[in-house]
């Protein structure tokens, strides 16, 4: 311990008492004393006395500065040896806290090392709850332990004082503070004599308390202890936050796994149920059709004009009724995940022109142009011809649609080399572009157009761009995103561009070699490469 301060006069004779100077002195009069014998004088011998009593003085004192000095160097390593037990411990804590994601683990590893590191007979963790009128104990250990889950009250107690008060303190003599009541209701009242608590501090508010009860040397806990105690509650909040959202993370991530097994169910059983519809609907609709195709044969009998004129228009409408619901129908099986393609060499030529035959009523009853332009040389790709024709049926039967009379509608077809998506390697990876043979297909109008604002609600389920009740123009929405869907299981693109007022383009490329079921199925040259890599930046 450091030695209290001395005076001046005081500070002078402890510098002539160091052995240093007592042991010189002694020397000096020992010489003195040798001359004053040597000259036969009787105090040489009072002067020879001094001199041993000076050199006894110096190793006395020499001996006790040795003991001294021991002392203090014992002390210093015992306090570095706590240090460094303390330094050990806080580390222990540290990895555990980036360790660990239980809280409740947590909280009763952060207790233990506030008992052991204070060397205390027990030490507590407490949350406030109940919008701060209670503690509650979540951790404790020693004769705490059966406290753990009580309810403490804020007023009347130690803990609560430190939570109102937002500062650290001591105890001597629990039983007898005046901030405290009954601290636990768990038998140890009396048992506990003395404490160190501080406050829990998450963002700048309270939310919680540590604190250690009876040290195991009997002594009161101090400053020291209170600041290690403090440092330890700081490295916990660290974790127990870490914890927290690590916790809330995984509930989240459960309750999200959830939600997404209930969508996914409902899906599955939206899409059973638009296909058991469709089919329930489809197979009377068949009928209706037929008979009308066979009673405007007139095999059965004459039919005047009125009867006719109503056939055509049952034959006509159950026709419209009949495409809408192949449209719910195809989009029900994509989404169930039961649509397949068959696949086969299939010349674009062909089916243009028979979806061109397909439409020309469209376009008679509107006094519409439809122009052809396909480039020489072979259009063949590997696709579902059938697929193929729907989506050329949907792109000319929006054109006639959206065209006003006496317009036109323009079909063209080109062979070229186009960058088009490869399926990503693993899930959750982007999608990346490979230049490949393919055909490009277009259908032109001279129609009203499209907003810029509305181009983004293309090819989405049941979108019409005009909603109104009095819309000019009949139909669901699903003919462009069934076409988007029968495209991308192609493995090609699909967009269009438009002017308002003046006409828009629609357009498809399918590949030539048909959809990659896998990655690695190309081996592109490197100039190749480099420039599918910069059309992908660039897009």
């Amino acid at each position: 311990m450091p030695l209290p301060d001395q005076g001046p006069r005081q500070r002078n004779w402890s510098r002539l008492l160091r052995p240093g100077h007592l042991l010189a002195a002694g020397l000096i009069l020992g010489w003195l004393a040798l001359w004053l014998a040597y000259q036969d004088q009787l105090i040489g011998a009072v002067v020879a006395l001094v001199a041993a009593g000076l050199t006894m003085a110096a190793l006395r004192r020499t001996e006790a500065m040795a003991e001294e000095h021991e002392a203090a160097l014992r002390t210093s390593l015992d306090v570095a040896a706590r240090r460094h037990r303390e330094v050990e411990r806080l580390r222990g804590v540290t990895a555990a806290l980036l360790v660990g994601d239980r809280l409740d683990d947590l909280f009763q590893e952060i207790a233990l090392a506030a008992a052991e590191l204070l060397q205390a007979e027990c030490g507590a963790l407490a949350l406030v709850v109940e919008e701060g009128r209670f503690l509650k104990v979540t951790a404790a250990t020693g004769a705490l332990a059966g406290a753990k889950g009580n309810l403490t009250p804020v007023d009347g107690t130690l803990a609560g004082w430190v939570v109102t008060q937002e500062q650290p303190t001591t105890s001597e003599k629990i039983d007898s503070d005046a901030r405290t009541g009954q601290l636990h209701d768990c038998g140890v009242d009396g048992q506990l004599r003395t404490t160190a608590i501080v406050p829990l501090r998450s963002a700048g508010v309270v939310i919680g308390t540590l604190s250690v009860y009876n040290r195991l040397d009997q002594r009161s806990f101090d400053a020291n202890d209170v600041q290690l105690l403090q440092a330890l509650g700081d490295q916990a909040v660290v974790g127990l936050d870490r914890a927290h959202v690590l916790e809330q993370s995984r509930k989240n991530e459960l309750a999200l796994a959830a939600k997404n097994r209930e969508l996914q169910r409902a899906t599955q059983l939206k899409s059973q149920f638009m296909a058991n519809m469709s089919h329930e609907l489809r197979t009377p609709l068949n009928a209706i059709n037929g008979f009308s195709e066979l009673l405007l044969t007139q095999e059965l009998g004459a039919l005047n004009e009125t009867q006719r004129e109503f056939l055509d228009s049952v034959l006509r409408n159950g026709k419209h009724l009949l495409g809408l619901i192949n449209s719910v129908l195809d989009l029900a099986k994509i989404e169930a995940g039961r649509m397949t393609l068959s696949l086969g060499e299939t010349d674009i030529r062909e089916a243009i022109t028979a979806a061109v035959a397909d439409t020309a009523s469209l376009r008679a009853a509107k006094r519409q142009e439809c122009r052809v332009d396909l480039e020489d040389g072979a259009l063949r790709v590997v696709a579902d011809a059938t697929r193929v024709r729907q989506i050329l049926i949907n792109f000319l039967a929006n054109a006639s649609k959206f065209t006003p009379d006496a317009g036109k509608v323009v079909l063209s077809a080109v062979a070229t080399r186009a960058p088009l998506p490869m399926p990503a390697e693993r899930v959750g990876d982007q999608k990346r572009l490979v230049s490949r043979d393919a055909v490009w297909i277009s259908v032109s109008d001279t129609g009203i157009g499209i907003r810029p604002e509305d181009m983004g609600k293309l090819f989405t389920e049941f979108t019409q761009l005009d909603s109104s009740a009095s819309r000019m123009q009949q139909g669901t929405g699903l003919g462009l995103a069934v076409s988007k869907r029968f495209v991308d299981m192609h493995g090609g693109l699909i967009g269009a561009e438009s002017v308002y007022g003046k006409g828009s383009t629609f357009w498809f490329i399918l590949p030539a070699d048909g959809p990659i079921r896998r990655p690695g199925a190309l081996d592109l040259p490197q100039d190749e490469a480099d420039q599918v890599g910069a059309a992908s930046g660039a897009s």
